[in-house]
């Protein structure tokens, strides 16, 4: 397994596992929690007076996610580790993204540092054992995103999630476009301007061009969506970023 934290001015990468003993940046044995799981759900069950049994919660929801992440780095000398010490003391105040590389293929989470690494110096001032405690507002794993190029204006198509977790979709364009109209399960996005470039993320809805008539967009639940779309744009992109528990 190997982890990569990237932040704005960095990229730091931590493995399971290494060869040379004098240049060492991993993750301890068991040092890892909260990367495997998945956040309990946040609702519980309402009572229900003078009968047996508990009412269902309206919906079932989950909190953000906490990862921690106990490491080690050993330098060659020791400027070589109080340099590292300063990238890792720089994470705080950043957004982060976690990258994790194992047998299951490459996931992503955006998260921050919430807690002072508390770098530990060993070995006569060349290693250091630090902890990362990070903090994911959205629970779910991320992954590349795949765009789907429409072969012309308006159809129906299938589009799959093969995550475990909804995912929010994309829209681009690279040609002339006056309306764009979406509909899905229980969704319904409308757009209308004119422009020859239009990118439309359905998390926020806020369009790079032209204005929203219609806002009523939903993630695409796992499995198979079709999804009806409309518009006068033969050169239209629809993007998903699979999402995981």
């Amino acid at each position: 397994m190997r982890l990569t934290i990237t932040s704005p001015t960095d990229i730091i990468t931590l493995s399971d596992h290494y060869e040379d003993p004098h240049h060492v940046w991993a993750i301890r044995k068991d040092g890892v929690s909260g990367l495997f799981g998945t956040p309990s759900t946040r609702e519980s069950p309402l009572e229900r007076p003078q009968m047996s049994g508990a009412y269902w919660p309206s919906r079932l929801t989950q909190p953000s996610r906490t990862i921690s992440l106990d490491c080690y780095i050993r330098g060659a000398s020791t400027l070589e580790a109080a340099r590292a010490r300063d990238r890792i003391n720089a994470l705080m105040g950043q957004p982060l993204t976690l990258t994790v590389e194992d047998v299951s293929g490459l996931r992503m989470i955006d998260c921050y540092l919430t807690a002072d690494p508390e770098p530990l110096m060993k070995r006569r001032m060349t290693a250091f054992e630090f902890a990362l405690i990070l903090s994911c507002p959205d629970p779910y794993w991320l992954g590349n995103l795949q765009w789907t190029r429409l072969g012309y204006a308006s159809q129906t198509i299938p589009i799959t999630n093969p995550g475990t977790a909804p995912t929010w979709l994309r829209f681009r364009t690279s040609g002339r476009i006056t309306h764009l109209d979406v509909v899905y399960g229980d969704a319904e996005i409308s757009w209308e301007g004119d422009t020859s470039s239009l990118t439309l993320d359905t998390r926020d809805m806020i369009p790079s061009a032209g204005r929203i008539t219609a806002d009523w967009a939903m993630p695409i639940e796992p499995g198979v969506t079709p999804i009806t779309i409309r518009s006068d744009c033969g050169s239209l992109e629809l993007g998903l970023r699979p999402a995981w528990r």
